[in-house]
């Protein structure tokens, strides 16, 4: 399957709020999660206990955005992510990652959060006096660098499917 299409499919998931419904629809069992070594979890079963023990403790999603996605190689995918959350407590939380995900027959097999990492996009070629043949090379060149990195536009907030009992 296409992995950008299999990206874009988990990230709406995401962007919608409904992260842990994300990994389960997308992860393989034997699925690893990581951001350091002090934050691993070895099981599909054991990143959904992580994952709904998070949201349960979550009172509010203000916004999920993704301002890019990109295919790396034959198997890698790296979406950014931009999230604002408010807890039970009343304290905001807010993140800026990019998850580096693993595929494997249309099924994650590891995902990594870089925290404070975005996919920087292909700069463009430089200006130089050069022949109608050279522009139109590296504007083709250019236009294959950009290819594979999505630019979303402004997502609207994502709502908790629950209230907050007041």
């Amino acid at each position: 399957m296409d992995l950008k299409k299999l990206a874009n499919a988990l990230d709406a998931k995401v962007i919608a709020g409904d992260i842990v419904g994300a990994f389960d629809a997308f992860a393989a069992d034997h699925c690893i999660t990581f951001s350091s070594p002090q934050d691993i979890t070895r099981s599909k079963a054991q990143k959904l206990e992580a994952l709904r023990w998070f949201m349960d403790n979550i009172a509010h999603i203000n916004k999920i955005e993704r301002p890019a996605v990109e295919v790396v190689g034959e198997n890698e995918t790296r979406s950014e992510f931009s999230f604002d959350f408010t807890n039970k407590q009343g304290e905001s939380l807010v993140y800026n990652e990019t998850i580096r995900r693993v595929w494997e027959n249309g099924k994650l097999v590891e995902e990594e959060y870089l925290l404070g990492q975005t996919i920087q996009p292909a700069q463009p070629a430089k200006k130089t006096k050069a022949s109608s043949q050279e522009k139109e090379s590296a504007t083709k060149t250019t236009t294959r660098k950009t290819k594979t990195v999505e630019t979303a536009p402004e997502a609207a907030p994502a709502k908790k499917p629950r209230s907050k009992k007041q």
